[in-house]
């Protein structure tokens, strides 16, 4: 599959909008870069567009835009989707598409009240991911202290230790949950190991 799978998917369904729901459940075609740089206007991306087909510019970029708000940020789509990759895509992929949809919904560029919605589901989608690739990338905190477990003396890492790191993390109550957890796990194996 190519970069013209993509806007040809886009030029028929922005023909036959009918097509929307059964579009949302396929997979990606490849080549939806190629999509979101149309949308932002990209001039060198209009000339490998009119290279796959023989229709106006103003027609192609408004099929790109049509599939991006139809299929990437329908409410229901997943972050992957929603940054137009899939599961198997790199991170810098993904930061690449996440900047394009951006700069095409950026609210000094337009008023407009649904673009600043899709553009917070841009942003809620790229932090998803983002976190999800840190986490995959780095071995937990966690699993740090499973391993060094039974090696390293721990009397015990109670809540109390967790309020202790409290300046460290900040207000963020995510990142207290999971200290909290982290704690209760670290006790919990440290028990264990003892037995």
């Amino acid at each position: 599959m190519s970069d013209a799978d993509a806007l040809r998917a886009a030029i028929d369904l922005f023909h036959l909008p009918s097509q929307i729901r059964a579009v949302r459940a396929r997979p990606l075609p490849k080549g939806t870069k190629l999509l979101l740089r149309l949308a932002v206007g990209d001039a060198e991306a209009m000339r490998e567009a009119e290279i796959f087909g023989d229709r106006p510019q103003s027609a192609i970029r408004q099929a790109a835009i049509f599939f991006i708000e139809q299929i990437l940020l329908d409410p229901g789509a997943d972050e992957y989707r929603t940054l137009g990759l899939d599961h198997t895509a790199t991170i810098s992929e993904l930061r690449t598409n996440m900047a394009l949809l951006l700069k095409w919904l950026h609210p000094d560029l337009s008023n407009d009240t649904p673009k600043s919605t899709m553009a917070r589901q841009v942003i809620q989608a790229w932090k998803q991911v983002n976190a999800s690739e840190k986490l995959r990338r780095h071995p937990t905190t966690l699993a740090r202290i499973s391993s060094n477990a039974k090696h390293t003396h721990i009397d015990r890492f109670t809540d109390e230790h967790a309020r202790k790191l409290q300046p460290i993390v900040g207000r963020s109550h995510k990142l207290r949950r999971i200290l909290k957890i982290i704690a209760t796990a670290a006790r919990n194996k440290f028990i264990h190991c003892k037995n």
